[in-house]
């Protein structure tokens, strides 16, 4: 038995690898700035009951903080290894990691990955395929960033998560409102703070893909391309995807290939990644590189095709094991649950998409009485829908066949309630 700390998570994501954790005989440990932004999503208290202990009020943003409290808790409860699947505290694990001599992926290579524009500076000087970018501090600079790149453009924070305040500006004044949405963020919750500077990228027209990888002792091993179904408009969030990814022997090959690359470029030796590329007329060209595994519930379905576990080879990573990716032995599919309007959640009905052909599961995270709006980025999504086939196109199939069935039902909003809060008592 191992004694593993969780900093963080996800709250889309759920508690799923502590779950499996303690089934393989581990306790677990889950540290966090403050459990709020978990208990706000269905069965949130439950799944919190399977860590062997809870931690709060640690300063999990801060990297000094979050090392003497980890240091206080190994002293007690000596910590085997880290696991960490929430983008913003991956890099103050990994000092903390380092400071208890604890295996981790080193803070360089992090810091690396959380810095998009300095990731992008080391893929330019390793000559892997990128679109063009500028880095802005001001909604001015990112204006001129935009005019010398060429609209359409991507406008990101370099330092940015869950796709939040990213968006397709077509022109000077969309890129002025993306850029200071950006500029006036002092954080993301959860202790993580925001430096407030822009990334502007030239926007490459093509369907996106993801290369889901584990590196140990420097070494890649591939599980497979997710597909993706992004949201149409100025707001490119991730609605679903398929696992593998059905496309063509040569295009794959090409994906891993660039992929590599780009993680050879990163410096990774040992960490699961979750790398977007996008299919561009050149061919595939790296969005970005997350040092950390694919996010949501996409593992979960995952997991459903494959002759092995992903969160388990997370815990073995962990735990200084050298994970390999299992036999694929379908085709999973995800769809996300979006509210159609905006307003306050008054139920969402499954029942009959739980019965659909192909369904493995149905997950929600949302309460009644939160505010809701469509979607603009991954927190606004309501919950999931999973399933699988022998083939992509029945999987998708039944996704869609699913996801038709699902019924939200939302009323009008109070004037000054922000999406994602629950409505406040009369």
């Amino acid at each position: 038995m191992a004694h593993l700390v969780l900093v963080e998570s996800t709250p889309t994501a759920g508690f799923q690898i502590v779950r499996t954790a303690a089934a393989l005989g581990h306790e677990v440990t889950f540290v966090a700035h403050d459990l709020a932004p978990y208990l706000v999503t269905s069965g949130a208290e439950a799944a919190l009951r399977t860590a062997a202990a809870v931690r709060t009020h640690v300063a999990t943003g801060d990297a000094a903080a979050l090392t003497r409290a980890l240091a206080e808790l190994h002293e007690r409860t000596p910590i085997d290894g880290f696991l960490a699947l929430s983008d913003g505290h991956l890099l103050p694990t990994a000092v903390a990691a380092r400071n208890l001599g604890i295996p981790f992926e080193s803070p360089e290579v992090i810091g690396r990955l959380r810095d998009k524009h300095a990731m992008r500076t080391a893929l330019h000087r390793a000559g892997v395929p990128q679109p063009g970018f500028r880095s802005a501090t001001t909604a001015e600079e990112a204006v001129a960033a935009a005019s010398a790149l060429g609209c359409p453009v991507v406008v990101k924070p370099a330092d940015g998560m869950a796709s939040l305040h990213v968006g397709v500006a077509e022109t000077p004044d969309e890129v002025r409102a993306l850029a200071e949405a950006i500029t006036s963020t002092r954080g993301y919750g959860r202790g993580i703070r925001s430096t407030g500077r822009i990334l502007v990228e030239q926007f490459v027209p093509g369907p996106v893909v993801s290369c889901e990888t584990v590196t140990f002792d420097g070494r890649h091993e591939v599980y497979g391309c997710v597909d993706r179904r992004l949201a149409e408009g100025p707001f490119p969030l991730e609605l679903g995807g398929c696992f593998p990814a059905e496309l063509p022997a040569r295009t794959v090959d090409d994906v891993v290939r660039v992929c590599t690359e780009a993680l050879d470029a990163a410096g990774l030796r040992r960490s699961h990644a979750h790398t977007e590329l996008v299919l561009g007329r050149e061919g595939p060209q790296i969005i970005e590189i997350n040092g950390r595994l694919i996010g949501g519930l996409v593992p979960t379905m995952i997991n459903h095709v494959l002759e092995g576990d992903i969160y388990e080879d997370v815990i073995a990573l962990a735990l200084g094991r050298h994970p390999r990716p299992p036999a694929i032995t379908g085709v999973g599919c995800i769809r996300a649950v979006t509210a159609p309007a905006a307003g306050i959640l008054e139920g969402i009905d499954t029942e009959s998409a739980q019965q659909a052909p192909g369904v493995r599961e149905v997950v929600l995270h949302a309460r009644t009485g939160q505010a809701v709006r469509p979607p603009r980025d991954n927190l606004d999504r309501l919950g999931f829908v999973i399933t699988a086939g022998a083939s992509a196109d029945a999987a998708r199939a039944a996704a869609d066949e699913a996801h038709a069935r699902v019924r939200v039902r939302v009323a009008a909003a109070s004037v000054g309630v922000r999406p994602g809060t629950p409505e406040p008592a009369a």
